[in-house]
């Protein structure tokens, strides 16, 4: 399978359209895909940063002069008038026939996508804005509050639409940085504060902030860590600000380890770009700066549902004192975990694995469970307890956490995730209760319900308990629980008697060889 990346970053621009698409191409690489990338030499590009992630890439010549732009409104982001765009892509495009074509760039719209369309391959479209037609088979919006219905009249009746933080594409790092972050998170209270503007920060908005902290009422342990990249035209004034602070604040510049540092972090102060979705995957609380226009919409959604709070734009008379409003606000450790909560809802880090099973086929395989994946059995398990209204199970999740650790390294219990391609969908579990026995429970994601996934769980548990040399399966299931009844019968498990209130099923293995 070959795929082509036609996406662009600059100091006007930003890095985050480029690493949203490596995050993409990543995964598809590990699942044997071929793709090459298409970017523009802008001041800012980041070619350099492709290839050394192992990718080929085509660097579009440097703008040269003035150049008339029509609609769309960001038609200017492209340093060249669309169809010139189009023509040179097109003739960057490799001679191999390529199956997908993914666009991810705010100044192109239908007319750019049929003039580049390669023969036989479909087109992917990254978007954020719902503001111009595409001709696309599939498009995809990260964004809060975005849904099919913001794409009426702006894409074809053929097109799959994948909406929503979910999708978000993110490095596969946040994901797996999740279910410790969100445990260790919880009641630690506000002692490391980031500060992430974008890898440019073209507004210089990082000075902006830290000139508040200086005078804001803020812990005086706190540790103040500002990100940013080594192309910010601000990055000499943050470092002689970050000198004058009178807390302990750092400036890490071109950072390879963001999940790790943002784990660490209680508290972001931010722009509502794509690394909103990071925070939210890791369960960070942040307060967004409106750093520009397009994102002001992710600042009113985040605030709306809990996660965030929004001190306005950063040119308003009255943003100082916003932000400081804010800040004491988030002071309390209680407020701090309602607002992590909240956050980690929108975005579990899987997103690349759901887009890329839009992509390309995906197998149904199994994998023994990791410390990683802590969270999301948690959820799923959660998901299933509020279906049935089940009463008396709200155990906190930094106590699950602290419990699946040690399960997963127990010789007597077995616990096996089933996959679809990347993405995570259910898990089996196995407790041996003797020599010969064992209980058997399993869970399967919301999304992946109806898929036929319960029954190869269940006969990947009579695998796994034939190798362990286990004769019995046993099982639990509450009476509520129809469709899971229905699962077990149909592999063969016989109903027992009810006990404490739940039904008993069995499974022979000797009699089913």
């Amino acid at each position: 399978m070959r795929l082509a990346f036609r996406t662009d970053a600059s100091l006007q621009i930003g890095t985050g359209h480029v690493m949203r698409c490596l995050a993409l191409a990543r995964a598809l690489r590990g699942a044997g895909a071929r793709c090459q990338f298409i970017t523009r030499a802008l001041p800012g590009h980041l070619a350099r940063r492709i290839k050394a992630e192992g990718f080929d890439v085509t660097l579009l010549p440097e703008p040269k002069g003035q150049t008339p732009f029509s609609p769309p409104a960001h038609a200017h982001w492209a340093g060249v008038n669309s169809m010139q765009d189009a023509a040179e892509t097109k003739a960057a495009l490799d001679a191999a026939t390529l199956d997908w074509l993914v666009m991810d760039h705010y100044a192109f719209d239908a007319r750019w996508q049929r003039a580049v369309q390669p023969p036989g391959a479909k087109l992917m479209v990254i978007d954020d804005l719902a503001d111009r037609p595409h001709d696309c088979d599939l498009l995809l919006d990260q964004n809060l509050g975005h849904d099919a219905a913001d794409y009426d009249g702006l894409v074809p009746d053929r097109c799959t639409l994948l909406t929503g933080p979910r999708y978000a594409l993110l490095r596969p790092e946040f994901a797996e940085a999740r279910a410790a972050a969100l445990s260790a998170r919880s009641g630690r209270g506000l002692k490391h504060l980031l500060i992430t503007m974008g890898g440019v920060d073209v507004a210089d908005a990082t000075s902006t902030v830290l000139t508040v902290l200086r005078d804001a009422p803020l812990p005086k342990k706190l540790h103040i860590t500002a990100i940013m990249g080594s192309n910010a035209p601000a990055l000499e004034r943050v470092h002689a600000l970050a000198q004058d602070m009178p807390r302990p604040t750092e400036v890490a510049v071109d950072v390879a380890d963001m999940a790790a540092r943002m784990a660490a972090a209680d508290l972001a102060i931010s722009a509502g770009g794509g690394t909103t979705w990071e925070r939210c995957c890791l369960g960070l609380p942040s307060i967004i700066v409106e750093t520009a226009a397009n994102q002001a919409g992710i600042a009113r959604e985040m605030t709306a549902i809990g996660a965030a709070l929004d001190p306005g734009p950063m040119q308003a008379k009255d943003f100082a004192r916003s932000l400081q409003s804010a800040l004491t606000e988030y002071q309390a450790a209680a407020r701090l975990d309602e607002m992590s909560e909240q956050a980690a809802a929108l975005c579990d880090g899987d997103g690349v694995g759901r887009v890329l099973a839009a992509l390309m086929p995906s197998e149904v395989n199994f994998r023994d469970a990791t410390c990683e994946d802590s969270r999301r059995v948690w959820e799923w398990r959660s998901a299933v307890e509020k279906s049935l209204r089940m009463m008396g199970d709200d155990t906190p999740y930094y106590q699950h956490d602290k419990w699946f650790r040690k399960a997963v390294s127990d010789a007597d219990r077995i616990i096996r995730v089933v996959t679809q391609g990347t993405l995570p969908c259910g898990y089996l579990r196995l407790d041996r209760t003797n020599g010969s026995c064992a209980r058997v429970s399993i869970c399967v994601s919301t999304e992946a319900r109806g898929q036929g996934l319960g029954q190869r769980l269940l006969k990947e548990a009579d695998t796994v308990g034939r190798r362990i040399e286990i004769k019995r399966l046993n099982a639990e299931i509450h009476p509520k629980n129809a469709a899971s009844r229905r699962v077990f019968e149909n592999a063969g498990y016989k109903q027992g008697d009810i006990v404490d209130g739940f039904l008993t099923f069995h499974r022979n293995l000797e009699e089913t060889t």
